[in-house]
C-alpha cells in the first residue's frame, strides 16, 4: 500500500485496528480526554492525506504512531490549547466509561510519576510500557538509533527507582 492513494475500506481499517491505542497515547501526552479525541482525529486526518507519502519503511502502526506523538506535542505548544486546558474541564456525557478508565490510569502513583519524567523519559517509558513498542520500533519512531533508544530507557528506569517506585517497571 506504500504510495498509494488510501481508499474507504484501508481507511476504516486503520482506525479500527489502530484508533484505540492512538486515543491512549493521546491521552497520555495530554491528560485531556476531550483532547485526546480531538487529537486521535488530527492524527487519522493527516493519515489520509499523508498517506500517498508513507513510504513503508517502517509499520503503518509505526508511521501512525510518530504522527499522533507529533500533533500531540503541537497541541502542548499550543497556547490556545493551554487555554482550553485550563478553563474548561467539562465532562463528555458520552464518553463517560471512558474517562472513568483513564481516570483510574490518572490516580494510579506509578503513573503520575512517570508523567513528572523528563519529556524524553516519559516518551520512551510511555512507548515500551504502555503502547509495547520494541527498542527498535521506537528508534525508527523518535529518528534515533537503537542505542540512544535504549540509553534513554535505561536511565528513564534508573530515573524512576531513584524515585523509590521498584517492583515490576525497572526490574
Amino acid at each position: 500500500m506504500s504510495g498509494e492513494i488510501l481508499n474507504e475500506q484501508d481507511f476504516n481499517r486503520l482506525i479500527n485496528e489502530y484508533g484505540t491505542e492512538i486515543l491512549r497515547l493521546s491521552y497520555l501526552y495530554l491528560k485531556d480526554y476531550q483532547l485526546a479525541e480531538d487529537a486521535c482525529q488530527d492524527t487519522f486526518l493527516q493519515v489520509y492525506k499523508k498517506f500517498h507519502n508513507f513510504k513503508g519503511d517502517s509499520s503503518e502502526k509505526t508511521w501512525i504512531t510518530r504522527i499522533c506523538i507529533n500533533i500531540c506535542k503541537n497541541y502542548l505548544r499550543s497556547s490556545w490549547i493551554k487555554s482550553i486546558v485550563l478553563n474548561d474541564k467539562k465532562l463528555n456525557d458520552k464518553a463517560v466509561s471512558d474517562k472513568e478508565l483513564f481516570n483510574k490510569l490518572e490516580n494510579n502513583d506509578l503513573f503520575k510519576l512517570i508523567m513528572d519524567l523528563k519529556p524524553k523519559y516519559k516518551e520512551i517509558i510511555l512507548m515500551y510500557y504502555y503502547q509495547q513498542f520494541t527498542v527498535k520500533e521506537i528508534a525508527k519512531i523518535l529518528g534515533i538509533s537503537e542505542s540512544n533508544a535504549f540509553t534513554r530507557l535505561s536511565r528513564a528506569r534508573k530515573d524512576l527507582k531513584d524515585r523509590k517506585i521498584g517492583g515490576m517497571i525497572c526490574e
